[in-house]
């Protein structure tokens, strides 16, 4: 069983210069919130570029994100979430990422959500390339830098100078088309934009647990639909740079959520984002404001009824940072950032019965930070930084970070890293969309906190082939569930105690001309010390393999994707089987000039596997796609 994850931009790093080992990629910036050599970086960090997108026939952020090392992804048919070593607890909303675009927080301020399939903001053909950093990164960047941060970096004009068409079709009656376009002036001004449609019809679905005459022996047919329309524009001229995206998405759900009626009338999610940013960099002084929005309403049909549930947010993210090399190498950095929330509401009503519950905060939040980095010898770098917090429910909270990194010959690096995190209960968590028959609000609730070690070692044995392996321990404590309450069977959310977590990741990157491509094996465990339970949701294995292989003066490339992952607990204590899907990918770049296309047949091998989901599902697990296939065709002119 072998991962694939992306590869890391592996430089050693001289001022002014950048010499990197493996793969054409650059400083990577969302580690330390400057661009930087991954070797140089105090964290773990991966790097997936627009080549490995194009190379993989990836649609969105979560396609990516499964080839990443240590990271999985749960499809619960209503949204997707994102599982970091071992943690990945149902219902999240990938609260415990942060997900930045060019470096700017998007995570909402009602459920702290990061959105990663066909609601997020941007789709993978304006990206350049996505900065993956394991680990607690709450130093830099507050809260919901828990598990990781996720920094999206979008595509320059400079990287397009034209008009680029993309078409999509597939199985499952997938359809889809982009326009993007862009370009750099002589004076330095420089546009990107694009904009697209996407549908999916879906497929009859079967759910034994509604296998009766009343609900259509368990079928929901044509119940799985989802929609989406989606912009994004971005124009720079010398330090500044403005940004604008907008994503709506309507998503049928076949799963009856929330006590919904099976296959009667259309369950469905209606979600928006906005987001409108101006950053500014120049010398040693960098900035952005920003201002986002979401608003989502559900519709959920009952047996005499309709519950409607809704959520609107919108708040103001303003941060400033200096960081300045002093001694010609060491670096001081420090800086504030503030999200200030407009309106933070969600609520929940019934046909049947007058009035609606109505939830209403403004909970702001922000920090103060500062970094060091002294290079103790030419080989040996001590990094460290510390973040002050506030937050709604948390009475400040102080986040320190160290790192010693030593380099050794032709780009290998050992790193020793420790980091701390916390995550303030969300407005989601605290009222729950309480509507006094299936959920109600949250008990008492208080911060997660965790606290992570790790060791690294990057060993590059030729220009061509690098060895990763690291491993690390944590310990989170408070941390938030949603789960059925036993006296009353409503959902709530509460702290559920101290969680253990350590493990082993090794992975291997090639790139010997014929043959590309990286391939991971992760051993995990994650537990309850005190009951020596497992997380639920939790594999003690996850591995993935990406090979590509150049066809036709390297035109074209035909590649294979695999990941594997072990059996998993859900929620009401069975057990989801092992599985290991694979995908096979052709894809052209300029085979006929101006064109470029991709085919590829996903789950070749047709595995039958499913994901543990939350209990505001009947079912404990639900079924994931059999083999389906998929054809892409650009034009470029």
């Amino acid at each position: 069983m072998l991962a694939a994850s992306s590869l890391c931009a592996q430089g050693v790093k001289k001022p002014g210069e950048e010499t990197l080992v493996i793969g054409n990629i650059p400083s990577v910036f969302g580690a330390s919130r400057f661009d930087q050599a991954a070797t140089e970086m105090p964290a773990s960090v991966s790097v997936v570029t627009a080549e490995d997108i194009a190379t993989y026939g990836w649609r969105t952020l979560a396609d990516l994100l499964r080839s990443v090392r240590g990271l999985y992804v749960t499809n619960d048919r209503s949204n997707l979430y994102v599982g970091t070593r071992g943690y990945s607890r149902p219902g999240d909303q990938n609260s415990r990422l942060l997900l930045l675009i060019d470096g700017v927080r998007v995570n909402d301020n009602v459920r702290g959500a990061a959105r990663v399939g066909m609601e997020s903001l941007v789709d993978l053909s304006a990206v350049d390339r996505v900065e993956i950093t394991r680990g607690p990164t709450s130093s830099l960047y507050g809260n919901n830098a828990f598990l990781g941060t996720i920094n999206v970096v979008t595509l320059r004009g400079r990287a397009i100078s034209g008009v680029r068409v993309e078409s999509e079709l597939g199985s499952f009656g997938t359809r889809g088309v982009t326009i993007g376009g862009g370009a750099r002036t002589r004076r330095g001004f420089e546009f990107f934009g694009s904009a697209g449609l996407r549908d999916v019809d879906g497929a009859t679905r079967y759910f034994p647990e509604f296998d009766s005459p009343e609900t259509n022996s368990g079928r929901a047919v044509d119940r799985d639909a989802e929609r989406q329309q989606r912009f994004f524009g971005k124009a720079e001229w010398g330090p500044l740079a403005l940004q604008a995206a907008v994503t709506t998405r309507e998503k049928v759900i076949p799963t009856a959520t929330f006590g919904s009626a099976f296959n009667q009338r259309r369950e469905l999610a209606r979600d928006q984002a906005r987001m409108l940013a101006l950053r500014f960099a120049k010398s040693n002084l960098s900035g952005s404001l920003a201002f986002n929005t979401v608003d989502f309403d559900g519709e959920y049909p009952l047996a005499t009824s309709t519950r409607t549930a809704w959520t609107n947010g919108s708040w103001l993210v303003g941060d400033v940072m200096y960081s300045r090399v002093v001694r010609k190498l060491d670096r001081i950095t420090f800086g504030a950032s503030h999200v200030n929330s407009v309106k933070q509401e969600q609520g929940s009503a019934f046909s049947d019965v007058p009035g609606a519950f109505r939830a209403n905060s403004d909970a702001s939040s922000g920090g103060i930070f500062g970094a060091t980095e002294v290079h103790l010898t030419t080989n040996a770098i001590l990094s460290t930084g510390l973040r002050y917090d506030y937050a709604a429910g948390v009475n400040g909270a102080w986040n320190p970070r160290a790192a010693f990194i030593y380099k050794l010959a032709h780009g290998s690096v050992v790193k020793a890293l420790y980091g701390n995190a916390f995550r303030a209960p969300s407005n989601y968590e605290r009222n729950l969309d309480a509507d006094s028959r299936s959920q109600r609000p949250g008990y008492s609730l208080v911060p997660e906190r965790i606290t992570t070690y790790e060791l690294l070692l990057e060993k590059v044995f030729a220009p061509q082939f690098k060895w990763t392996l690291s491993t690390y321990a944590s310990r989170a404590t408070a941390l938030i569930d949603i789960a059925n309450d036993p006296a009353d069977s409503s959902l709530r959310a509460s702290n559920i105690g101290t969680v253990s977590g350590r493990g082993i990741e090794t992975q291997v990157d090639i790139d010997v001309g014929l043959l590309s491509g990286r391939a991971s094996y992760v051993v995990q465990r994650v537990s309850d010390p005190v009951r020596d339970t497992r997380l639920t949701n939790s594999p003690q294995q996850v591995a993935t393999l990406n090979l590509a292989l150049p066809l036709r003066a390297e035109r074209a490339k035909i590649g294979i994707e695999s990941r594997a992952m072990s059996h998993r607990l859900t929620a009401r204590g069975t057990v989801v089987g092992s599985y290991v899907v694979t995908n096979l990918i052709l894809s052209s770049r300029g085979l006929l000039r101006t064109i470029d296309a991709t085919a590829m047949v996903t789950n070749l091998l047709d595995a039958n596997y499913s994901d543990p989901v939350g209990e505001e599902h009947r079912q404990a697990a639900i079924r994931q796609d059999g083999r389906g296939v998929r054809l892409l065709a650009a034009y470029r002119f």
